[in-house]
């Protein structure tokens, strides 16, 4: 009796630790069953995240197991490509400087000057009348209306009453009336070279002198010194005083111009 007590236990006992080993061996297989689906799930998540933009990350960063529950895809799944966009937001903005450009010149406003004669032609001079001081003289007398009354001026008359030197003239000519009741006088002067001034300031005192004289004489010989005429062309100087003072400047003018 005892014994088939103990074979009945040792029955029972192996019945359980079969169905002990039974259970532990279904457990270890559906554990690794779900173990080989979440694998796959993760390989397909990585594929599909390598494969896809940045944009569209998000979709590939969830999956489903074939059991219904939601496994998540491996952290390297979510490596975007944010670097480079860092590295292209960081790329300096300042552009380099560029060199101004000079616009061509405009040859169509570029005008030709006609080319002038390195050296010109001068014009030729026309040259200075050198009449002889008698001619002059002579063509005086007539406009003035001079007769045998006159008599005509010595150095030492030039000298005393127009104060100019035989050393600041070359020729003289003048002639002054004998009697005086008349004014008409003339003095034409080749004068020395540089001493026209030195002749005409001459001519002038001679004239003031006559003023005074005849100031309070006769009032018509008085108005002819007051018209007198002084005229100089080169080194010819002319002092005159007569009724046709005039007529002997266009005379004079007329030879020595």
């Amino acid at each position: 009796m005892k014994k088939k007590i103990a074979f009945l236990l040792a029955i029972a006992m192996l019945t359980a630790g079969l169905a002990a080993c039974g259970s532990q061996k279904t457990e270890n297989d559906k554990s690794n069953l779900n173990s080989n689906v979440s694998s796959s799930a993760g390989d397909v998540s990585e594929d599909n995240s390598s494969s896809s933009t940045p944009d569209k990350s998000e979709d590939a960063t969830s999956s489903t197991n074939t059991d219904g529950t939601a496994s998540t895809p491996p952290a390297e799944s979510t490596v975007t490509t944010q670097p480079e966009q860092n590295q292209t937001a960081q790329q300096p903005t300042t552009k380099p400087q560029e060199k101004p450009v000079t616009p061509p010149a405009n040859n169509n406003n570029t005008q030709t000057k006609p080319q002038q004669p390195s050296n010109p032609t001068p014009a030729p001079e026309t040259p200075a009348k050198s009449p002889a001081l008698s001619d002059i003289a002579a063509a005086i007398d007539k406009a003035l209306g001079v007769d045998a009354n006159f008599m005509s001026f010595t150095a030492d008359d030039v000298a005393l009453n127009y104060g100019i030197g035989s050393s600041s003239m070359t020729e003289f000519v003048g002639k002054m009336p004998m009697m005086s009741v008349k004014a008409t006088e003339y003095l034409v002067v080749k004068a020395a070279d540089g001493q026209v001034d030195t002749v005409k300031n001459g001519m002038l005192k001679r004239q003031a002198d006559l003023d005074a004289q005849w100031k309070q004489y006769l009032p018509e010989q008085y108005e002819l010194v007051k018209n007198y005429k002084l005229v100089a062309n080169g080194n010819y100087v002319l002092f005159v005083i007569g009724d046709n003072a005039a007529g002997a400047v266009e005379t004079f003018n007329s030879m020595t111009k």
